[in-house]
């Protein structure tokens, strides 16, 4: 074997032993990476701006309101009316007929037992109404949380899953320049050569495979803060 096919062999050895590298290192370097303080701003994000816990938020208030009015509203079963009733005559004589015997303001009161008695209850369910609606927000809350973690991690591999396939395109695109020379030259065969350039266009494939996974995890993950990941620091 000619000395320059042995580097070429060489060099190819070595190229796919440094992709493995930056494979492996890659896969080690998540956990150190992750950012949990990062991972709360991103939270606090998702509570403060995704509409569902708006909603929810919204719903509280409403709960709230009811509460209000039935507390306030124990005056309901009761019924208040007035009269003002006066007799205008020219003489002293009432007409019995005509007239009303009593004169001035006359007051009445009436109540509905039965509304009264339900008053209690009406209240005890507005206030379970509150509890209801908190503990759906709580609980969406902790849903929210475990989706941002999740969508997180999900981002930061995908993140570290394309720096290693930067550098193995770069390696591979040197390699299939080498070895397009030395085929030129007639120092390596035809199967070498396509080799090479299987060997980049697979790379490059696999480039765009994980530019497209990367831009899918950013997204997904801004579907939640409703903010660009850029903008939250």
């Amino acid at each position: 074997m000619k000395p320059y096919k042995k580097a070429l062999v060489s060099f190819s050895i070595s190229i796919l032993f440094c992709g493995f590298s930056f494979v492996s290192n890659a896969q080690e370097a998540i956990l150190p990476e992750i950012s949990y303080l990062y991972v709360e701003k991103l939270i606090a994000a998702a509570k403060e701006n995704y509409p569902r816990v708006k909603s929810l938020s919204s719903q509280i208030d409403a709960a709230k309101n009811d509460l209000s009015i039935a507390k306030t509203s124990w005056l309901d079963p009761f019924s208040f009316q007035y009269v003002a009733r006066s007799n205008s005559s020219q003489g002293n004589l009432v007409d019995l007929t005509t007239q009303d015997l009593l004169t001035g303001y006359q007051f009445g009161v009436s109540f509905n037992p039965a509304s009264l008695l339900a008053k209690p209850a009406t209240v005890k369910k507005a206030k379970k109404q509150v509890d209801v609606a908190k503990y759906s927000k709580e609980e969406y809350e902790l849903n929210l949380e475990a989706q941002v973690k999740t969508r997180y991690f999900t981002f930061l591999q995908a993140q570290k899953s394309l720096r290693p396939l930067n550098d193995a395109l770069i390696d591979a695109e040197t390699n299939l320049k080498v070895v397009r020379l030395a085929f030129q030259k007639a120092e390596v065969k035809l199967e070498d050569y396509n080799a090479a350039s299987i060997n980049y266009n697979q790379t490059f494939t696999s480039k765009l495979q994980a530019e497209t996974t990367y831009l899918t995890a950013k997204a997904a993950l801004e579907e939640l803060t409703v903010k660009k990941l850029e903008e939250i620091k």
